[in-house]
């Protein structure tokens, strides 16, 4: 029998909104995955710790006694708990939610009901904002639960990327989408994902990810150097006022001294 194959569908979130969305699945019976060290050992052996550790942080919840404390909570106190972290899973029947503190999320499913609930006009602009259409889905076509997630972290490098762009080309945001862009580098970018395999490899090249990548780092150089170039001609023209403003008053002075 042909495997079904899923649908991914990315877009964006206010990241200062993630808890509230975190909140507004829970209250929707969404429930957070918690992924346990032996029942998806495949998944937790796959990915390297650090990357693993950035995906899947409940992972730490695999002690009875604190995936019962984390479930005895109230939706507020767990959402909260989620916005601290980088990445979250939420699942309801065959739906799945992929979210990234940076409010980049995906959602896996075959219901457009489901997915339009979960999306929201101002968030499709987002997608359209970032030069992505608002409508594209990406098939994954392998059904391995590893693959999946690397299908979802390679997607999300894509989106990520497009979203920094375009708040480099914003004069205040740029000190914001800087940091960012150093962030996303260390932590994400330049992580290896795995040993394992080279599907993270193949779908970098499928997506054009290092092609990407160069122009927005070549995008950020040039927009730094400017923005340097700007404020040292800034400091000149204050520093030639300044002494403009010195030469009148010392003209005045000796004006009042020689009457």
């Amino acid at each position: 029998m042909e495997q079904k194959k899923l649908k991914v569908y990315p877009y964006l979130i206010d990241e200062k909104r993630m808890a509230g969305y975190y909140e507004m699945l829970l209250e929707d019976k969404y429930k957070m995955k918690i992924f346990d060290k032996k029942k998806d050992k495949a998944l937790y052996d796959y990915f390297m710790p650090t990357m693993r550790e950035y995906l899947f942080w409940s992972y730490n919840l695999g002690l009875k006694e604190e995936f019962e404390e984390y479930e005895n909570l109230k939706n507020d106190l767990k959402s909260a708990i989620c916005s601290r972290y980088t990445c979250n899973v939420f699942i309801k029947n065959d739906s799945e939610v992929v979210c990234f503190n940076t409010g980049v999320c995906f959602a896996i499913t075959d219901d457009k009901k489901v997915l339009n609930k979960l999306t929201k006009y101002e968030d499709i602009q987002k997608m359209e904002e970032i030069n992505l259409r608002s409508e594209d889905a990406y098939e994954l076509k392998d059904g391995k639960e590893e693959h999946k997630y690397s299908y979802i972290l390679q997607l999300y490098k894509l989106v990520y990327l497009n979203k920094i762009n375009k708040e480099l080309q914003n004069p205040n945001l740029f000190d914001k989408a800087r940091n960012d862009f150093v962030e996303f580098t260390q932590k994400v970018y330049t992580v290896q994902e795995t040993d394992k395999d080279k599907y993270n490899e193949e779908l970098k090249e499928k997506l054009n990810l290092e092609e990407k990548y160069i122009k927005t780092e070549n995008q950020f150089d040039l927009l730094y150097k400017n923005n340097k170039l700007n404020e040292n001609l800034m400091t000149k023209r204050f520093l030639i006022i300044l002494f403009v403003v010195f030469i009148i008053i010392g003209v005045i002075n000796l004006g009042n001294w020689l009457g």
